[in-house]
């Protein structure tokens, strides 16, 4: 089972990358490539706060970067709103058995 999630995430990270090639869009792309590979890892074995955590920093932001008319003043609070969420899971969390 282990092989098969590694091989989806590898996959979705070549997907990725090539689009990121073919529309040569370097930065944030790639950003947004690992960002794909790396939540989605992390959803198939069930870890699906830290997979949105993954997906909102390394997907979202970069796209929000250039889409925002404010985009300097933008992206910097989406990354404290998203520290802040795992600083309040974190605290809220139960603790391990």
């Amino acid at each position: 089972m282990e092989v098969t999630r590694q091989r989806i995430s590898e996959s979705l990270f070549l997907t990725a990358f090539g689009v990121v090639w073919a529309f040569d869009w370097w930065w944030p792309g790639l950003l947004v490539a690992f960002g794909i590979a790396w939540s989605t890892s992390l959803a198939i074995r069930m870890k699906y706060w830290a997979a949105t955590a993954v997906a909102v920093l390394l997907c979202l932001v970069p796209v929000a970067y250039h889409a925002a008319p404010s985009s300097e003043s933008l992206a910097p609070f989406l990354v404290v709103g998203v520290g802040t969420a795992g600083l309040a899971r974190a605290i809220y969390s139960k603790p391990a058995a």
